[in-house]
């Protein structure tokens, strides 16, 4: 699944989030939550989750950035299930990292989700409005070059 779109939710008072019904079936084996590098969250399949976690023990451990990376990234991971409404419950450690209140914006990118403070996001979504054109001109080197076309 490609995961794409924007969806603006609500914690319940227990702190359980309802995952967007087209993002579910993904998630029908579990979701690795995990926080993020803009204080917001990553949502993962288990088999996504698998192949970042591949990718950053590749690391050398004598690398202090690349055991700070897996501190950030397996600390802060839970591996968690939907319940029968599609809900998950967010554990508190990262709702307090993520600065969630109520409202939380869930934002598709492609082979995960973010989950964001809705304050958070406005801020993000006006950043990457302002630079859209010079990150689509950055991305084109990478991305094959048709980005920038």
């Amino acid at each position: 699944m490609i995961f794409a779109g924007e969806y603006e939710h609500r914690l319940d008072p227990q702190g359980r989030m309802s995952v967007p019904a087209r993002f579910r079936p993904a998630f029908e084996k579990g979701i690795v939550l995990s926080r993020a590098y803009d204080r917001c969250l990553m949502g993962y399949t288990p088999e996504e989750f698998a192949e970042v976690a591949g990718e950053i023990k590749k690391q050398p451990a004598t690398r202090a950035d690349a055991r700070r990376l897996a501190r950030l990234t397996f600390a802060g991971a839970y591996e968690l299930e939907l319940d029968r409404h599609g809900r998950v419950l967010i554990p508190q450690p990262l709702r307090e990292y993520a600065g969630f209140k109520q409202d939380v914006v869930i934002v598709g990118t492609g082979r995960f989700i973010e989950i964001w403070s809705r304050k958070s996001w406005l801020e993000e979504r006006a950043s990457l409005d302002e630079d859209a054109a010079e990150i689509a001109e950055r991305a084109g080197d990478t991305v094959g070059g048709e980005a920038a076309r």
